[in-house]
C-alpha cells in the first residue's frame, strides 16, 4: 500500500511505501516509482497523483490571541444585553 505526500503547497511532492516508510520520488527512471505505477493501475479506485490540497495558512499567536479577544468582548457585550433584559 502507499500514500501520497504532499508539499507544503498542496502539490503532490513523492509517494511512501507503508510496509517500510520508503519516500519514492516521482521519478520514470526509479524502479520503485514503476512499482508503484503498476500497483496504483491496478486498484479499484486509484491514488490521483493530480490531486492537491488545501494548503492553511499559520497564524501567529499574536493574531490568535487578538482574534480571540476580540470574540470574548463580543461575547461580554452580548451577555451583558441579556443581563439587561
Amino acid at each position: 500500500m502507499y500514500e501520497i505526500i504532499y508539499s507544503n503547497l498542496g502539490k503532490v511532492n513523492s509517494i511512501k511505501r507503508l510496509s517500510d516508510s520508503t519516500f519514492i520520488p516521482l521519478c520514470e527512471g526509479n524502479t520503485d516509482y514503476q512499482d508503484f505505477l503498476k500497483w496504483n493501475k491496478a486498484q479499484k479506485v486509484p491514488l490521483d497523483l493530480n490531486s492537491t490540497i488545501e494548503v492553511v495558512k499559520p497564524t501567529s499567536a499574536v493574531d490568535k490571541v487578538a482574534e480571540l479577544t476580540t470574540k470574548v468582548g463580543e461575547l461580554e457585550t452580548r451577555l451583558t444585553k441579556l443581563e439587561g433584559v
